[in-house]
């Protein structure tokens, strides 16, 4: 696994799939994620893209800077892993607190990014409409395979999906146990998440830009996917139906074509 030292002391764990030369796709990852949750997508979208992953600080293979944290920070790692891999400019997607960087990101370093994909986001605390179960991934920090299988799981994957994939929905909570995240690292994710406001913002982020979520996100209502739809000025709106927080698992191969679409032309099949 590569790694790259970005500044002193901090060091990002990352992928690099597909061709050197291929428009760059950087994915994005939420609180508390690992790249590894990309899984769904490195192989299928590094055929047209190179593809690059990352665990944000503090999680994974990436060192943790146990000082104040904020999304403007993380959004700047992206820029200087991207400085280390030698792209100019990316294509950016990220989901949930992801989606959070990369908003960031395009707004302070516009010329860094070719297009954006927004998933299950949310232009800040402010303006967030409030999803079904949010306080639940607050209390993930120690709990067993069955506290996370219970507890945690069906915020972060749809009702229907979780019924149908019992068997991997029991290792994906064997493997949180097994590996945890860092505690302190988690509570500097917790405290970026809950600061970040863009909403007055939004008018100035001018790429284009696709919103995509799941209808039955219970993390982040769907509706949250909207309002930054309505508000930025070159976005589209895309809603995959009976999918969860982790709609771009669930609804892979969808997702994957709608995004390869999108990035490529612009526009939604």
């Amino acid at each position: 696994m590569p790694t790259a030292e970005i500044r002193p002391n901090l060091t990002l764990a990352y992928t690099d799939s597909g061709q050197a030369d291929a428009p760059a796709l950087v994915l994005i990852t939420g609180l508390g994620g690992l790249k590894e949750a990309w899984y769904r997508q490195v192989g299928a979208l590094s055929k047209s893209f190179r593809v690059i992953t990352l665990d944000n600080r503090g999680m994974g293979g990436s060192s943790l800077v146990d000082d104040t944290l904020t999304i403007w920070d993380m959004a700047e790692d992206v820029v200087l892993l991207l400085d280390h891999l030698g792209i100019a400019r990316a294509n950016i997607f990220g989901v949930s607190m992801g989606g959070k960087i990369s908003q960031e990101l395009a707004l302070t370093w516009p010329e860094r990014v070719l297009r954006l994909v927004l998933g299950c986001t949310s232009p800040g605390e402010d303006h967030r409409i409030e999803g079904r179960q949010p306080s639940k991934l607050r209390a993930m920090q120690g709990l067993d395979a069955e506290g996370f299988l219970t507890q945690i799981v069906p915020v972060l994957f749809g009702a229907k999906y979780v019924a149908a994939n019992q068997g991997a929905m029991k290792a994906f909570a064997r493997g949180r146990e097994r590996r945890p995240p860092n505690p302190r690292a988690l509570a500097r994710q917790w405290e970026a998440y809950d600061s970040f406001h863009s909403y007055d913002r939004l008018a100035g982020l001018l790429h284009r830009t696709l919103c995509i979520t799941g209808d039955e996100d219970a993390l982040c209502d769907w509706r949250n996917s909207e309002l930054l739809a309505d508000e930025l000025p070159n976005a589209e709106l895309y809603t995959v139906e009976g999918a969860g927080h982790s709609f771009h698992l669930e609804a892979f191969e969808e997702v994957n074509r709608v995004v390869e679409q999108f990035l490529q032309t612009g526009r939604l099949p």
